[in-house]
């Protein structure tokens, strides 16, 4: 099987998830966090290299303080499982701005890059107070101080993060848009859409969609057989 380097994943639908079950929306997103987990251990499993997670958008400031605040403690949560880290060599990494983040879920950023930074088992990237428009545009600011050309190349280099792009971008929730994740990084993505809300996405859908992805033909612009 043809397995992505680098799978990325716009977690959408726990909210509906809880309105369908008469329940507040923390409990939608408390059953997003098990998944989301599930999904990191399964994609260590199967041998991708980079995942990142569409955790917090800088759109998502527009939504109430409490399920603000409720998102912050789960990213802290997860950001807890040092131990398993280090057991499961897992690095992680955030991008996004961390102005305006808790002090406290900042410093646990700082201090979850700094420890995991010489794991090679996979990389998680989660993205925190993230939105591509503006990291494209801090980017750029940070060649204008350099004084350096406005290239496709110097852009890439002062992103959040030296990742490989993303070979696949999974969007769960039913809906068809990017919503401002990785719009740089996304130019040659292949993408999947799925109805299934992201609680209730499983390790089977998941391995269903890297099949699919393995019979695609990627030419990057090109034409098959061509070089």
């Amino acid at each position: 099987m043809n397995i992505p380097n680098h799978v990325a994943f716009i977690m959408d639908g726990n909210g509906r998830w809880a309105k369908q079950r008469g329940l507040a929306r923390l409990h939608g997103h408390k059953r997003g966090l098990d998944v989301a987990e599930r999904v990191i251990d399964h994609s260590l499993a199967v041998g991708i290299k980079y995942l990142s997670l569409y955790v917090f958008s800088t759109e998502n400031w527009k939504r109430p303080q409490s399920e603000i605040n409720n998102l912050f403690a789960l990213a802290d949560r997860y950001l807890s499982r040092f131990d398993d880290f280090c057991k499961d060599r897992v690095r992680v990494v955030v991008s996004g701005e961390k102005d305006g983040l808790p002090q406290n879920l900042a410093n646990k950023i700082s201090y979850t890059e700094e420890r995991t930074k010489d794991f090679n088992a996979i990389c998680v990237n989660l993205c925190i107070n993230y939105g591509g428009q503006t990291e494209i545009v801090d980017a750029v600011n940070k060649l204008v101080k350099q004084g350096k050309d406005i290239t496709v190349d110097n852009i890439r280099n002062n992103l959040y993060q030296r990742l490989p792009d993303p070979d696949l971008i999974i969007r769960t929730g039913g809906q068809k848009r990017l919503s401002n994740f990785l719009l740089f990084q996304s130019a040659y993505s292949e993408l999947v859409f799925s109805d299934t809300l992201w609680p209730d996405f499983t390790n089977e859908e998941y391995d269903a969609i890297i099949e699919e992805y393995g019979k695609r033909t990627r030419n990057f612009g090109g034409i098959n057989g061509i070089k």
